[in-house]
């Protein structure tokens, strides 16, 4: 990410499952992960933080948890997705296939059909 004071950059090695090869449970385990602040006319930091546990830089364990777990906890980052997340998740992968076929760009808004909604403003 680049910004007017300089730019921040993050390294993460996962573990991959391609062809048979490595263990299916550990798709997606961070092995390496590395913040660097470079900012303007100063030198480059590493910012120390903590690598969670899990896939996915510990975001598997806690997707499961929230789906599966009968003692949830609260998730002070709020990372679950609502059911519009989902739907618009669909969406964005059909306006892009429309894209595709079509060539020409496509709105979201253009192609839900929502009751009691008006496209004209």
């Amino acid at each position: 990410m680049t910004g007017t004071k300089g730019r921040v950059e993050m390294e993460v090695y996962e573990t991959v499952y391609v062809n048979g090869e490595g263990a299916p449970s550990q798709e997606g385990v961070v092995k390496g992960a590395k913040i660097t602040v470079y900012p303007l006319f100063e030198e480059p930091y590493d910012v120390p933080f903590e690598t969670p546990e899990g896939g996915h830089g510990g975001g598997d364990p806690v997707l499961l948890a929230d789906v599966f777990g009968k003692n949830k906890e609260e998730d002070r980052f709020h990372r679950a997705a609502s059911h519009i997340d989902g739907a618009m998740s669909i969406m964005t992968g059909i306006c892009a296939n429309k894209s595709i076929a079509t060539g020409l760009p496509v709105k979201v808004l253009d192609e839900l059909y929502i009751p009691g909604y008006s496209r004209e403003r």
